[in-house]
């Protein structure tokens, strides 16, 4: 048994924050049929990344320009369990297919809407990005400084909580469901997510003193809570977050003399003297690799971490032991080394039932199921309504 056993999803969303919307239902046992237009998910241009967030779904194919691809649908949705969609808010509406239409011909209709901004308000109706939500939620500004130049971060932060927000509110609306039979509008945003990543920072009251401590080339928070650069090359991530680990590391170091140091000799002095206890770690990491730094650090319990790229933590024995990644064999890319399911529940695990499917990979089936004849499919793949893959053996 698995938590979302018995829920089928229609998943209409495309990119990345909506298809791993459905991707963590998926994971967690629901039967997500992932719909797309006969030109597929944009998302597909980037092939594994694609795979990372669309596994465990069947998919199909339909020009929900045509009239009968929207009766299609419509027979889809009333056997299912709920709907998730990430499109500017009012493009389904003009499809019929947004929540108010919906409900009206299932009334218990769990349908979960994942934007950019929400669905009111000045810019609800406008395209929402990650890299622009970084801009406007302050976390670039709050990275780089204040009155300093913004930080752009590689990973798609908000991309990735606001399916996050998602899944969990399509959860909360399925318990909801069970308990009282009703359905619900459930919507997550990334305006949402990107404030909440931040939420420390949306506090006010007042004589609140706001600090930036942000840079645009930010190793850490202060000289004993950043990284060094080793011998080897490689970085070191250091947190002393205690008197005995800042003891520990002086003597790890052969920095002894420091800690009869009046500037070092407390947390409140290392702080005044930051800049000047930073080049003097500095200095001293150099003297051994990286490896030797973290072998002596742990082993004195200071909390330490070796910098490491993406292929080595798919490699990492640690993440192995704890099963954080798993393999498949996928149509296209062969053997696939990814995520692994993330809630480790001890008796009703997750799942993962197949990798990402190919575009219309699983439209006959899913017709069959609905009650269409082969002919009538047939007939429907002749006028380009409907679009089945071929699937390479």
């Amino acid at each position: 048994m698995h938590p979302l056993d018995g829920i089928t999803i229609i998943d209409f969303t495309t990119m990345l924050n909506g298809p791993y919307t459905t991707t963590l239902l998926s994971d967690m046992g629901a039967e997500v049929v992932k719909v797309e237009p006969p030109d597929g998910d944009p998302w597909r241009m980037v092939g594994g990344g694609f795979v990372a967030v669309n596994r465990g779904k069947r998919g199909i194919c339909v020009d929900l320009k045509k009239e009968e691809a929207r009766e299609i649908v419509y027979k889809l949705i009333e056997k299912s369990d709920g709907v998730v969609e990430n499109a500017r808010w009012g493009v389904w509406h003009k499809l019929g297919l947004d929540y108010e239409s919906l409900v009206k011909r299932k009334p218990d209709l769990i349908y979960v809407s994942v934007l950019g901004h929400g669905s009111s308000g000045p810019l609800s109706s406008t395209p929402g990005y990650d890299p622009l939500l970084q801009s406007r939620s302050g976390q670039s500004v709050g990275q780089g400084g204040f009155g300093k130049p913004p930080v752009f971060h590689q990973i798609a932060l908000n991309d990735m909580a606001t399916p996050m927000l998602g899944a969990f509110g399509a959860v909360l609306a399925f318990l909801v469901r069970a308990r009282t039979g009703k359905g619900q509008h459930v919507e997550s945003s990334l305006t949402n997510a990107s404030i909440a990543l931040q939420s420390r920072d949306f506090i006010d009251y007042a004589g609140m003193e706001r600090k930036y401590k942000g840079d645009t080339d930010i190793k850490g928070l202060s000289a004993t809570h950043r990284f060094y650069e080793a011998g080897d090359k490689r970085w070191v991530f250091v947190m002393c977050r205690q008197q005995e680990h800042w003891h520990s590391l002086c003597q790890i170091l052969g920095l002894n003399e420091l800690l009869s140091d009046s500037r070092f000799e407390s947390e409140e002095e290392r702080e005044k003297n930051d800049e000047a206890l930073v080049e003097i770690l500095g200095g001293a990491f150099q003297g051994k690799s990286s490896n030797e730094w973290i072998e002596a650090l742990t082993k004195a319990n200071v909390p330490a971490a070796l910098g490491q790229s993406s292929e080595e933590v798919l490699k990492d024995p640690h993440c192995d032991a704890n099963n954080f990644f798993t393999e498949m064999q996928d149509p296209l890319f062969g053997l696939m080394r990814f995520l692994d399911v993330g809630p480790k529940l001890s008796h009703t695990p997750g799942i993962i039932r197949r990798s990402a499917p190919m575009l219309g990979q699983h439209t006959e089936e899913v017709m069959a199921e609905l009650g269409y004849t082969k002919e009538q499919i047939n007939e429907l793949k002749e006028k380009r309504i409907i679009i089945q893959a071929v699937v390479p053996e």
